[in-house]
């Protein structure tokens, strides 16, 4: 009976555990940084962006605020994708963004201007 116990005892405390994470999560979790670089491309700035994730909790289906965004600004569409005529593209082609810099999805892109990307939704998901 005692071992029964224990067991139950692990499982509450995953199952607790993980229900405190998923509502501790959120979507300004997730990171946007932008810098520019030396340019490469006359008459446009170059820029590198990483979006980090600093939840223990995977986010996926993350879709970005992008207006004025092109796809023909050498961004491979696995990793930025531009959803119709929104201004919204999604990122890293809705797989997991997992926690920590080492897994945080980067890109560059050239433009006449700095784009604004922001986070406006995720998938959050603790397993």
């Amino acid at each position: 009976m005692e071992s029964k116990m224990k067991i139950f005892a692990v499982f509450f405390f995953f199952f607790v555990f993980n229900r405190a994470n998923a509502e501790y999560c959120k979507l300004g979790d997730l990171t946007v940084t932008q810098a520019a670089l030396p340019g490469k491309v006359p008459g446009q700035t170059e820029y590198t962006v990483v979006v980090e994730n600093r939840c223990i909790c995977s986010q996926a289906n993350v879709q970005l605020a992008c207006p004025g965004f092109n796809s023909s600004m050498g961004v491979g569409a696995e990793v930025l994708r531009p959803d119709g005529d929104t201004n919204l593209c999604t990122l890293n082609d809705g797989r997991p963004v997992f926690m920590g810099p080492e897994y945080a999805v980067k890109f560059q892109y050239a433009s006449t201007s700095q784009i604004s990307f922001v986070p406006v939704s995720s998938t959050i998901a603790c397993s």
